[in-house]
């Protein structure tokens, strides 16, 4: 077992099952791709990695394990077990792309707005890159390292596409993505701290402790209800404050046709096989931008030339801009970037069939719709950001206008 110094858990266990994971190229590859892309634009420190996240949804898994397994007395949660969730929570991120989230909405933009032949999968882009890369790159060092765990390749590939196909797969595939999850978990605590905000803090050492699996599911105690509440709100805040700040998203949506241009000219493409994925990072990236136009270019290294269109859109300004969007990706399109268009959508929690948190309360479990009047109030957060480069100010400016109007016209 290895400590690692840690700023957000203060000192994470790497259990020697995972450590040879963990120091394999295409983990250690992680350490070159933010975690959140350009927000460093606004928020300096958001320089963090997806390494660093991954050992804390490690760590995170590993403790949600612990005290579920205390909580619910399950005697099939032993300790290799334990470790093999864990693992799942190391490696969901293994398959992300350069500049992470960004990425993928560049190539689901190349394909649907630039009609260009390339691989799109939204957002479980990475997800479906990261099982390539566990079934053919590190295969064998999961395969040694849990061989007590029949097939542990497998058991990763069904818990990360969410395909479980027993009560241990069930298990560790709520344990990694859930509404209370420790990716999640993990996230909003890391990307608070380095962004200097208050907005992503929650009791996780309290939430941990009442944790069970009762029915199937994981559920929550009703005395730690306050923190369930906490956790989903500050996931709310953080969306509405950091993730979905109009400078991040401009920033992102800049970035986005630079990655388009660079698919365009052949400069970069996406790798086929695990070790091509080596030197595929934002390092990589950076260095390409020489060869898109030096508008682009100069944004995202200097941040310099593009402004944008500042508002708080009302629901009747968003309708519009919603009709309004094929003619905006005309003219996006059309201007190579010069002008951007770029859509912000979360739902901060939803209850689906089986998908809720569930809340145990005298012996029997609810959905915390049913408990909780503030979960409840939470709402879809949805808005936009227009952008223009300062050379194309004279095209933007009947854009503007619209939306000028638009939001003097209130709801």
């Amino acid at each position: 077992m290895k400590l690692i110094r840690d700023p957000v858990h203060g000192y994470i266990e790497v259990p020697d099952n995972i450590l040879a994971i963990v120091s394999h190229p295409l983990f250690q590859r992680l350490r070159y791709i933010k975690q959140t892309a350009l927000a460093y634009m606004v928020y300096p420190g958001m320089t963090h990695t997806r390494f660093e996240h991954s050992l804390g949804a490690m760590h995170l898994a590993l403790e949600f394990s612990k005290y579920i397994k205390e909580n619910s007395d399950l005697k099939y949660l032993d300790k290799t077990l334990m470790e093999l969730i864990a693992t799942a929570g190391l490696l969901h991120d293994i398959g992300h792309l350069p500049f992470s989230h960004t990425f993928e909405s560049a190539l689901t933009l190349a394909k649907g707005v630039y009609g260009m032949d390339v691989p799109d999968n939204g957002k479980k882009t990475h997800v479906k890159i990261g099982i390539k890369l566990i079934s053919e790159g590190i295969p064998d060092i999961i395969e040694k390292k849990f061989s007590d765990q029949g097939d542990p390749v497998k058991f990763l590939v069904n818990v990360l596409s969410e395909s479980p196909s027993s009560d241990e797969e069930r298990l560790a595939s709520l344990i990694i993505s859930n509404f209370i999850d420790a990716d999640r978990g993990d996230y909003l605590l890391r990307d608070s701290y380095y962004a200097g905000v208050g907005y992503g803090r929650f009791d996780i050492e309290r939430l941990k402790r009442f944790l069970y699996l009762k029915r199937g599911t994981i559920a929550v105690l009703r005395k730690a209800l306050p923190i369930v509440e906490q956790f989903l709100l500050a996931r709310m805040y953080m969306f509405e404050n950091v993730y979905f700040h109009s400078v991040v998203g401009l920033y992102n949506a800049i970035l986005t046709q630079a990655i388009i241009e660079l698919l365009q000219k052949g400069k970069i493409k996406i790798p086929e096989e695990p070790g091509e994925f080596l030197s595929f990072d934002d390092n990589y990236i950076l260095h390409q931008l020489r060869s898109v136009r030096s508008e682009l270019r100069d944004a995202v290294l200097y941040r310099k030339g593009y402004k944008r269109v500042k508002l708080n859109a009302t629901q009747s300004c968003y309708e519009q801009i919603q009709g309004m969007k094929n003619e905006l990706y005309s003219e996006m399109v059309s201007s190579r970037g010069l002008f951007v268009f770029h859509e912000f959508n979360d739902v901060p929690y939803r209850e689906e069939k089986d998908e809720a948190v569930y809340i145990i309360d005298k012996g029997e479990i609810e959905r915390l719709r049913e408990v909780s009047p503030l979960i409840r109030s939470l709402s879809e957060i949805r808005n936009f950001v227009i952008g223009y480069h300062d050379s194309y100010s004279k095209e933007a400016e009947r854009y503007v206008k619209t939306l000028q109007e638009c939001i003097t016209l209130g709801p």
